[in-house]
């Protein structure tokens, strides 16, 4: 043992100084501390009673974070690196206690002035969330994404764009403990750019999907065409739009999804300190509790307030109808369930000093669902400190 550490800092001692200011490294620790007014996000206590045993509803948590952000440069080309553990306890609910990770590496390249992209691994261990009805119990998510993108500028006014995605989720639900969602999704572009201040094109998007270890569940193939558009105003507007329409075919006994989808995102600086942004979607997703799919319609409006260099203060309101199509899960009873589900936020940020954040929030959440069981109200507040080594 200690031949190798030995070793080891000979060898880092060997390492030329320019390669170590090429590299910048910021750990980090973080505390929160929150409390939940309805951590299983059921209708009331009685519910919580009959599926727990327990009438409580809410709860506080404390979770202890820590990690590191570091970046690497040379030439034309960046790696990024971040690595963070975290631990959660919970006051009354102790069978919540778990911990959570997270690992995320990305390598942005460039090739002449023709060529660029990135290729990005990302791993996440996390919770589920209790809002989606998988369990009762808890269960621990893991989210791994493989992703090449890049952009080739072919001609004087115009850009292919590209990406290649492999997706794996782990999410455990209540009777299938071994449930994954595995996706290929593929993206191509073309995009124009020679106009100034604005770009449009036309985009294609594909995901070839299964769901597995559950019963009479099969694959999935969605298909999406759209057009888009982005659009910079004096450098105080920006607008992003896309329009196009979405197919999904599954198998086995989920049904088939067709609509119109797309997206519109807004946002203008209204001052030097205060900005606001909106943004409007349609899409179809997967909906893991039930096999099958889902439309979301969704809306938020967002307002940023710079105070000063130290504080900031965002408000941010949602909206999100979901319309649940199909079911191939046996006992899932979702097909043509359609839920109603605002959103408030409130965050303050304060830089105390440069290595120290403040950030206080509070969350308000609701859902009223044509399914009793799925309805809930609830409301999050908390507080959290970070520091940082930069």
């Amino acid at each position: 043992m200690a031949y190798w550490a030995t070793a080891a800092v000979f060898g880092w001692m060997l390492i030329p100084s320019v390669v170590w200011a090429q590299l910048e490294v910021n750990p980090y620790v973080d505390s929160h501390y929150e409390h939940d007014s309805n951590v299983f996000r059921s209708p009331n206590s009685q519910a919580n009673l009959l599926n727990l045993g327990d009438p409580t509803l809410g709860d506080s948590d404390l979770k202890y974070v820590a990690g590191f952000n570091a970046t690497y440069q040379w030439s034309q080309q960046s790696l990024t690196a971040q690595l963070e553990g975290r631990k959660i306890d919970y006051d009354h609910y102790s069978d919540l206690n778990h911990n959570e990770y997270l690992a995320d590496l990305v390598l942005k390249w460039k090739l002449t002035s023709l060529w660029d992209g990135t290729v990005e691994g990302r791993r996440e261990s996390a919770m589920a969330p209790f809002y989606l009805g998988n369990s009762t119990l808890l269960t621990i998510n893991v989210d791994t994404q493989l992703t090449g993108r890049f952009n080739l500028h072919f001609a004087p006014d115009w850009r292919l764009e590209g990406s290649a995605e492999a997706h794996e989720l782990d999410s455990p639900l209540q009777n299938y403990p071994d449930f994954v969602d595995r996706e290929a999704l593929t993206h191509l572009a073309i995009v124009n750019v020679g106009t100034t201040n604005l770009t449009y094109g036309v985009a294609y998007d594909r995901a070839d999907g299964k769901f597995e270890n559950a019963p009479s569940v099969g694959p999935y193939t969605q298909n999406s065409e759209s057009l888009t558009v982005t659009y910079l105003v004096s450098g105080l507007t920006t607008m992003n739009a896309a329009a196009g329409y979405t197919n999904r075919i599954q198998a086995a006994n989920a049904q088939s999804v067709s609509a119109v989808t797309g997206s519109l995102a807004f946002s203008r600086q209204l001052t030097g300190k205060t900005s606001v942004n909106l943004q409007v979607a349609r899409a179809v997703n997967s909906y893991l509790a039930a096999g099958a799919s889902e439309i979301d319609t969704s809306a938020t409006l967002g307002l940023l307030w710079q105070a000063t260099r130290k504080i900031g203060v965002a408000v941010n309101a949602g909206y999100v109808k979901s319309k649940f199509v199909g079911q191939s899960i046996p006992g899932a009873g979702d097909n043509g369930r359609v839920d109603h589900s605002p959103s408030e936020s409130l965050d303050i940020n304060y830089q105390v000093m440069r290595r120290l954040k403040l950030h206080a929030y509070l969350n308000k959440q609701s859902r009223t669902s044509d399914v009793y069981l799925f309805n809930f109200s609830d409301t999050i507040v908390g507080i959290e400190a970070r520091l940082s080594w930069k």
